[in-house]
This record gives structure tokens, sequence and C-alpha cells, in this order.
């Protein structure tokens, strides 16, 4: 795995992360919310059974003598049903027998003397249905029946088959039998004891849902895939991460001549060899290690590995130069590291073009460094933010010409001619050691050297290589 398959895969790494929990919250409110419609539903019926029980008081007292009723009883009997919707009709029964009923007059005898409460009774006589009623005793010798219209489930039918438990028998909307366990004719239940359940229709239910939560769906789905982006780019960080501390970003060294061509220090350039040994392009992972502020932990790998290598041996005065961010600088961990490597070569640090000075104790701690040896340059100068000003309110040993100035040199163009003699001028004004970077041809070596430049660097002379391949030729060199 390398930077070109980072990213695919801490997204798709992200993405199943993301679908996981957008599928566990989906999972949890849409059950919440099929909970919510049984809890609101068995509210609803158990409120319509209350409130028979609310009202039993001022039955008693508006009722209290009633034996067979009158003209004026009868009335007040079917105005009470007529006021509370879910009463269906009231049997009066007295001295053992039905005396009356608002559905129609009945004159029969009771199957058997029950006790006040709620029944619910496998089979009316009448419709032969199921039916629920409540019994209250007025006095000693009458009683009335209340009874329920049949079960309407309105709520949590619209997400399913809804039904209500009631113990002994399980109903449906309009009293549909689910299941019959009773025995006796009558059966007397509590209403705070009943359950309702629901058969779920899911794609109805998923339906409804989605138009009750749409506000919160569309709310965790954009918050899910902020989350998403961001766990991608702390897998991408991470992985980056892990790369520069185990060292797979290497040191390659492009050495500088002098203008007799003897190697006399380094550029330290990063390179990203992968597992397969394949060489990733600076230009994928330099960018990306610069704009997530990594690039101190990248100075820091890059500054140890070049100490516990042979390349110091006997180097006192070879220049080894490293890029670095004005971050970098205020990194301890870099601060060490420069100090221990400034004891075994003439250590240059340089500031890259890619990043701005923002810092204003930046001189005061470039000369911390320079208690100890090390030394300064100014990489890439007139591009990027390597802006004049630089030379004026910071101290530099080294100005590095940049590579496009010196592709445009040649003996036909005398404007960038010119360009490089003011740099040069500027350069022995400010008493700047200049260093030619990119330097690829023999006429551009000659110009260069005409115009009193003494430092080189670029495939002319050395391309950019391992610390094996350095050391070995270092070794073969006639001046460390």
């Amino acid at each position: 795995m390398n930077i070109k398959s980072i990213k695919p895969i801490s997204i798709t790494l992200s993405s199943l992360i993301g679908f996981g929990v957008l599928g566990v919250i989906f999972t949890f409110m849409y059950y919440n919310f099929i909970n919510t419609f049984l809890i609101e539903e068995r509210q609803i019926s158990l409120e319509e059974l209350r409130v028979i029980e609310e009202k039993e008081i001022a039955f008693k007292k508006q009722f209290s003598t009633l034996a067979i009723p009158s003209k004026s009883q009868q009335t007040a009997l079917t105005k009470v049903v007529a006021k509370h919707k879910s009463i269906s009709s009231i049997a009066v029964i007295h001295d053992g027998y039905f005396v009356y009923s608002t559905y129609g007059i009945r004159d029969r005898k009771v199957e058997k003397a029950l006790e006040p409460g709620f029944y619910v009774k496998p089979k009316s006589a009448l419709t032969k249905k199921p039916i629920i009623y409540y019994q209250l005793q007025l006095n000693d010798k009458t009683y009335i029946r209340i009874y329920f219209k049949p079960l309407t489930l309105d709520v949590i039918d619209r997400i399913g088959d809804g039904y209500i438990d009631f113990g002994s028998i399980i109903l449906a909307t309009d009293n549909k039998v689910i299941k019959n366990n009773i025995r006796s004719i009558n059966n007397q239940f509590n209403p705070e004891s009943i359950t309702l359940n629901i058969d779920v229709n899911h794609p109805a239910a998923i339906k409804v849902f989605m138009i009750h939560k749409l506000g919160y769906i569309i709310a965790i789905v954009i918050i899910l895939l902020i989350s998403c982006y961001l766990i991608s780019k702390k897998i991408k960080q991470e992985f980056i991460k892990y790369q520069i501390r185990h060292h797979r970003i290497k040191p390659y060294l492009q050495p500088i001549v002098d203008r007799d061509g003897h190697i006399i220090g380094a550029e330290i350039l990063a390179r990203w060899i992968t597992n397969k040994g394949e060489l990733v392009a600076p230009y994928l992972f330099i960018p990306y290690i610069e704009q997530e502020k990594l690039t101190p932990l990248l100075t820091c790998s890059l500054l140890a590995q070049i100490h516990n290598s042979n390349v110091l041996n006997n180097t006192k005065e070879f220049k080894l130069s490293f890029n670095l961010t004005e971050l970098c600088l205020f990194e301890p961990k870099v601060y060490a590291l420069s100090k221990r490597l400034a004891q075994h070569c003439r250590l240059v640090l340089e500031f890259t073009e890619s990043t701005p000075f923002i810092r204003k104790d930046t001189p005061e701690k470039m000369l911390v460094y320079r208690q100890h040896g090390v030394e300064f340059a100014i990489d890439d100068y007139g591009t990027g933010f390597s802006a004049p000003h630089y030379l004026t309110e910071y101290k530099f040993d080294y100005l590095k010409i940049d590579k496009c100035f010196i592709d445009n040199l040649n003996d036909r163009k005398e404007k960038s001619t010119h360009l490089i003699e003011s740099i040069v001028f500027l350069a022995k004004k400010l008493n700047l050691e200049l260093v030619a970077e990119g330097v690829e041809t023999d006429i551009q070596k000659n110009i260069l050297k005409t115009l009193g430049i003494r430092y080189f660097q670029g495939f002319l002379f050395y391309k950019p290589m391992d610390l094996k391949a350095f050391s070995q030729l270092i070794a073969k060199s006639d001046k460390p």
C-alpha cells in the first residue's frame, strides 16, 4: 500500500464505518419509532377504557335509583352513549335480567352474576364477534353494562397489523380474533395488564418512518458524511505518519559540486520506497506532508537516518542540506537532532519556498541553532514564498537559485542571463554563497561559471541516490 492507494482505501474504510454507524442508528431509530407507535396506541386504548372508570361516581349518582328505566332515564342513558365516542351501547340489568338496552329493548335472564369490572366476551349473541364491556353496580339489584365499540387500532395499523393481548384472547382491529383461549363466557381483565403488539409491514413502516423522521435522517446523513470525510482524512494522515516513523520515506542525496566538479556536499531529498521497492514521486506526498504540518516529523526521520548512517564518516567539512519549514525550527526533536548532526558535518537547513514565515521570533530561533554551527539557506529563491525581503529580515548563508531560472539559461536568452547576474550581484552585496540548482547542460554550467557562481547541483553532475550509493561515491572521491 502506498500514497496512491491510501486515498481509495481510506475512503472505503471510512464509508464502511459510516454505513455501519448509519445502519445502527437507523435500526435503533426505526424500532424506537415502532415502539413509540405502540405506546401511543396503548395510551389511546387505555384512555377509552379509563373514561368509564373516571365517570363511575357520576353514573352511580345519576342512576342510583335505577331499576326498570323510565323514559327520562332511557333518554339519559342514550345521551351518555352519544356523548362518548368509544361507547356503543348501555344495557341495564335488574334483578338478574336484562331489562333495557340503548341498542334495543331486552328482556332475558343474565347468564351469570358478575362482579363489577372490565370483561371481554368471546362471542356476542347479536354480532357473533367478541365484545368488550364494563359492568357497574348502581344499587343492590341494578347493574349497567357499558359496551365498547370494536377496536380501531388506527395508529399502529398504519405500519402493520396491530393487536391487543387481553391475556386469554387476542383481538385485532374490529375485534377480529387472533387467538382465543377463553373457556368461560365472560373473562374479566385489568386494563393495566393488556399489551399491544404488531406484525410490522416493513415497507409501509419504513415509508411512515421516513416521512416522520426525514429531517433527523438528513441531519444524521450530513453528519456522517462529514465524519466519513474526517475519518478518511485521519486514516490517510495516520498512514503517512506510520510510513515516516518506520523510515519508509528515506533520504536520497544529490551531490553539490564546486567549479572543478568536486563533491563538497549534498542535499538530502525525501524519497518514498514502497514494500515492493517502487519509488513514489515526491510531488505525490511532499505537498500533503506540508499541508498536514507533518514536515517536522519527516525532518526528524531524515535527520535520524543520516545520523545513524556511515555517510558521516570523515566528513567534518562536508555540507549536508536538509529542507525544512519554519514550523520545524520550533520542534524540539529537530533542534536536538540538528545539534547532534552538526558535530559531524556542516549542517545546512534550507527553508523551502512552499510556506511563508509567520513567526516574529524566527530570527532569534535561527540564532540558537547557529550557536551549534548550523547554517541556513533559502531554497528555490525567487519562487513561492521565498521573497526578496527575506534576505534583509533573516540571516542566511546560502541562496539557492531555482531551476526555473536555470532552464531558460542559454546563449540566445540574454534576459535570463541578466536575471542571474542581478541575483549574483545581490548575493555578493549580502555576503551570500550561491548554489545553482537544476543544472542539466554544459551551456548552463559554463554561463553560470562565467557569472561567478561557485557551487552547482543538477543532473549534469549527479542524480539523487540512496545512502549506499552515495557512500560508495564519496569513498571514491578525492575530496569529501
